[in-house]
């Protein structure tokens, strides 16, 4: 009776492992979305520092860009 009982015990153990386990990966996949959103708006960044590249090299671009900023 006792080693049914170490076992459930043992089984107990690895059940909380492994919810544990689960739970990290839960916040890993959290931390590379929110990693992922951080690229996606240094890509938007990007595309809007080229926007405004681009109205430099427009006539009378100076009256634009003001406007923009």
């Amino acid at each position: 009776m006792q080693v049914h009982a170490l076992a459930l015990q043992v089984h107990a153990l690895a059940l909380q492992v492994h919810a544990l386990t689960l739970q990290v990966d839960a916040l890993a996949l959290q931390v590379h979305a929110l990693t992922l959103q951080v690229h996606a708006l240094a890509l938007q960044v990007d595309a809007l520092t080229l926007q405004v590249d681009a109205l430099a090299f427009l006539p009378n671009s100076g009256d634009k860009l003001q406007t923009i900023i």
